[in-house]
C-alpha cells in the first residue's frame, strides 16, 4: 500500500489493513499488508535527499499516534519513482515460475484468438 507518511496516513493504513484482514478471515483466507511508500525509511535523511522529498513536522493538533518526527505526502514522490517502488514490491512477492508460465499461456491463447479472427 502507498500513503502519506503522517498520522492520518498511518491511521488509514492500519484501519484498512485491520478491516480487510477481518473480512478475509471471515471468508476463510488470509491477506498480508505491506506499506511500500511512503515509509519511515524513505523519510530518513538519505532517502529524502535521494527522492527529493519535502518534509514537515507533524501537526501539533493531530493527536493520533505517530512515531515519526517528519511527515511527507506520497504525491511528493515522482510518478516514475513511485511506480518503481511498487513494481519492486510486487516482484519481490511474485512467483517467477508461475509468472513465466502465465505469460506463455497468454501468448498461446492470443495466437489462438488471432487464428480464429483471420478471414477465410
Amino acid at each position: 500500500m502507498v500513503g502519506d507518511y503522517d498520522p492520518s496516513g498511518e491511521h488509514l493504513f492500519n484501519a484498512l489493513a485491520e478491516d480487510v484482514i477481518a473480512f478475509a478471515q471471515g471468508a476463510g483466507t488470509e491477506v498480508e499488508f505491506e506499506r511500500v511508500a511512503v515509509t519511515a525509511e524513505q523519510v530518513t535523511a538519505e532517502q529524502v535527499t535521494a527522492y527529493n522529498l519535502p518534509t514537515a513536522p507533524p501537526k501539533a493538533t493531530d493527536r493520533r499516534s505517530f512515531s515519526g518526527t517528519a511527515t511527507t505526502q506520497v504525491e511528493a514522490l515522482p510518478p516514475d519513482i513511485l511506480a518503481a517502488i511498487v513494481r519492486q514490491a510486487i516482484e519481490a512477492h511474485r512467483d517467477q515460475v508461475v509468472h513465466r508460465r502465465t505469460l506463455e499461456r497468454e501468448e498461446i491463447e492470443r495466437q489462438a484468438v488471432r487464428e480464429r479472427l483471420r478471414p477465410g
